[in-house]
């Protein structure tokens, strides 16, 4: 379960609520606020409540933020979809359109994103977090690489080198712009390393199967 406990699906008036803040830090961050910027008392009178209710809700800020980035990394699940669905080979196309999906919602979140990975070189919570968001897309890579036929520990190893490639060089494009790039050359260059991992898992898998002559 992420940051926000079970309690605001539940109850209709206690996410309302929530959904203010959230929806308020997101509008201070995009209008060039920084997370440090950022206190209780801003959030409070741009969502309209008060500090009171923030502190029903929320620890601190740093929960605060941390909802959002759960947020954000369940639409980057949804986005590589077509390169997680089923258990046969994925196809290039349904590869680049997850690739593309990656890209496009962290430039949805980029400014959520400055706002994470700048209080990550100040605070361990936040980097632990951010750590773990990127774990779940590892985590869900290691399975599609290990049905694609690398050995376990190989697909682990394999999957955590791809999807930190991946976040460093969506954070240049999306939030920093500073890989040279545009989108479309970017992700072509991420597809061509990932489908010639999936192209190599699959020639070793093929070699394995075949029967050894005496």
């Amino acid at each position: 379960m992420g940051v926000l406990d079970k309690r605001s699906r539940d109850d209709p008036r206690r996410h309302a609520t929530e959904h203010a803040f959230l929806r308020a830090t997101e509008a201070l961050l995009t209008e060039g606020s920084s997370f440090a910027d950022l206190n209780v008392r801003r959030v409070a009178e741009r969502a309209g409540r008060t500090r009171t209710a923030f502190y029903a809700h929320f620890e601190d800020r740093r929960e605060l933020l941390l909802a959002l980035l759960d947020e954000a990394a369940g639409e980057g699940l949804a986005a590589i979809g077509p390169f997680l669905a089923g258990d046969g080979p994925v196809g290039r196309d349904e590869l680049a359109a997850s690739l593309r999906g990656l890209l496009e919602t962290m430039r949805r979140h980029a400014v959520l994103v400055r706002a994470v990975v700048e209080a990550a070189s100040y605070d361990d919570r936040i980097a632990s977090y951010w750590d773990g968001v990127i774990g779940r897309f590892v985590e869900s890579t290691r399975h599609r690489l290990h049905a694609e036929g690398l050995g376990a520990d190989e697909a682990t190893a394999t999957a955590t080198a791809l999807c930190w490639m991946n976040e460093r060089t969506c954070y240049q494009q999306a939030v920093r712009g500073g890989t040279g790039l545009d989108d479309d050359r970017a992700v072509a260059a991420l597809v061509e390393v990932w489908w010639s991992v999936l192209l190599a898992a699959r020639a070793g898998s093929e070699d394995r199967a075949r029967p050894r002559g005496r």
